[in-house]
């Protein structure tokens, strides 16, 4: 029997957009080239406020061409409360931002899926074999969460990729413990790992009911190989595995579009790279995505102008009358059941010329026939 599968990241922020897009695209690239017995969606998780309040049009246009399903996610209950007990342990790792990571609890809540496979939006699966992490644990059941070792505490799980059985019950039980424990690291990978790990259980505190049979199932390292991570060990391990490696991580703050990537030479940084670079000349977006703020490969040049809403660009150049765009959304939140319509993204178009930091002659290029092919399906 076909199990329903969702490859899904998390976006929380519109500094993580340039990642969950490349993301996709090489998630679509790698379906593509091999034959999976599942019936896999590849979904973007996507916090309300961010969704409604601060992409454009044209954005959500372009997340939908990326991805197969878009999921409006709430706040957890009490989550301003979570946030507030956990600012210390943030302080310590100077990565306040973290505390949005926390919404990875709704995962649980998906459960128009059989499994469900998390993926950060900082990741980069590197090749087909990837998809081998659907069938280790074909027995996974709701009580095991199956994830990498962390390279920074070994007998933790990293949580930037996950492999876990939806399940109502268990999301409560969880969303319900996140609001009453404080986390180790004061982010979703502490508060994870408290719940589903035998080796943080130290407190009586955090044991509960169903504790006895909790499980974290350890995958092989070769499924979220964190970057950078060069040491005395390591260095060498890279060299031996690397043939074997199926999906990088790249943890920290700096990441592969941050605007100084450019100085950085480590070959995956630039496989990263390479791959975004594939998705702006295959879909003939290389000045959209530029005048989307997500950055320019060949210069990393940060323009700060207002990026021009699509619809004005084809109204422009077509005189058709522009419509509304309708994002084909679902929405999980604390009093919506999972994969429940939601209303059209109801969000004001500028009627300014576009600007930009360069000259752009858009009458003397063929960008508007680039758009209307990257986007055959939209409702512009």
């Amino acid at each position: 029997m076909t199990r329903k599968v969702a490859i899904c990241t998390l976006l929380y922020s519109r500094g993580y957009l340039p990642g969950a897009l490349t993301l996709a695209y090489q998630l679509q690239r790698l379906l593509n080239q091999t034959v999976v017995e599942d019936d896999i969606t590849v979904c973007l998780l996507v916090a309300r406020a961010l969704f409604e309040d601060e992409f454009s049009p044209q954005e959500i246009v372009l997340i939908r061409s990326l991805f197969r399903e878009i999921i409006i996610i709430d706040p957890l209950e009490d989550q301003a409360k979570s946030v507030e007990n956990n600012k210390a342990n943030l302080d310590l790792l100077r990565r306040p931002e973290l505390s949005f990571t926390l919404l990875k609890a709704r995962l649980w809540d998906l459960v128009q899926f059989d499994q469900v496979l998390f993926l950060d939006a900082d990741t980069l699966p590197l090749n087909k074999e990837f998809f081998k992490i659907l069938q280790l644990y074909p027995k996974q059941t709701r009580f095991q969460i199956a994830a990498v070792p962390d390279i920074g505490w070994p007998d933790m799980f990293n949580t930037g990729v996950l492999l876990l059985i939806p399940d109502l019950e268990m999301a409560k039980s969880l969303q319900d413990f996140l609001v009453k424990t404080v986390s180790i690291d004061g982010a979703d990978q502490g508060i994870f790992n408290q719940f589903f790990n035998p080796a943080c259980n130290y407190s009586k505190e955090i044991l509960h009911k169903i504790s006895p049979l909790m499980e974290w199932i350890r995958l092989p390292f070769i499924y979220n190989v964190t970057m950078p991570n060069y040491g005395y060990q390591s260095s060498p391990a890279m060299s031996f595995f690397q043939q074997h490696i199926n999906l990088v991580h790249f943890i920290g703050t700096f990441k592969p579009w941050s605007h100084n990537a450019s100085n950085h030479e480590d070959r995956y940084y630039q496989l990263w790279r390479d791959t975004q670079r594939n998705l702006h000349n295959e879909h003939h977006l290389s000045n959209y995505f530029t005048r989307l703020q997500l950055g320019n490969l060949e210069t990393e040049t940060d323009f700060h102008h207002e990026s021009p809403c699509l619809d004005t660009l084809l109204r422009q150049n077509s005189g058709e009358k522009q419509t509304q765009v309708s994002p084909d959304v679902a929405q999980v939140g604390i009093n919506a059941a999972p994969n429940t319509a939601i209303q059209e993204h109801d969000q004001e178009v500028p009627t300014s010329d576009p600007q930009s930091a360069f000259k752009f002659e858009w009458e003397n290029t063929d960008y508007l026939r680039h758009v209307q092919r990257a986007f055959p399906e939209s409702d512009i």
